[in-house]
């Protein structure tokens, strides 16, 4: 039987890695809050991302969306969270840095929004690339795949 050898973390990637989970928590926070001006701190300027499984304003419409920027990101969160009072749950990090100023997170993630159209309540993952520039963290891409929704149209 061959005894699996452990790598010790560096004291750097486990600072790292706190820093991104205060990230994270940011994030979700200030799209809870809907402070736009904060959450966008939070991405790069090339930030991408995709939903799967996401809210929708009508029976009929998609529950799959991408963008390819922050600001675009940002615009839509505006317009879809208007009328809507969100809330996100993010648990259980599981983070890699993966090189110098990279890294890899995956959340899971339980949301819950209340629209005038529909509660939505979702169960799923984040799969994020975080990139560390000037001494800071951004979230580079996320990608959210959900794995249940339940919706309740009013």
């Amino acid at each position: 039987m061959t005894k699996e050898r452990r790598s010790v973390p560096r004291q750097s990637d486990l600072i790292d890695i706190l820093e991104i989970q205060q990230l994270k928590a940011r994030y979700a926070r200030f799209g809870d809050t809907k402070n736009w001006t904060e959450l966008r701190q939070c991405l790069t300027d090339d930030f991408h991302c995709l939903v799967d499984g996401a809210p929708r304003a009508l029976v009929a419409a998609p529950d799959r969306y991408e963008v390819h920027s922050a600001d675009d990101f940002l615009a839509n969160a505006v317009r879809m969270v208007a009328e809507v009072q969100p809330i996100h749950h993010l648990t259980l990090p599981e983070i890699a840095i993966t090189g110098d100023g990279t890294a890899t997170g995956i959340w899971a993630i339980q949301d819950y929004l209340i629209a005038p159209h529909c509660i939505f309540r979702g169960w799923g993952h984040y799969h994020d690339h975080y990139l560390k520039r000037d001494g800071r963290w951004r979230i580079r891409e996320s990608v959210l795949t959900r794995i249940r929704v339940e919706e309740t149209w009013l």
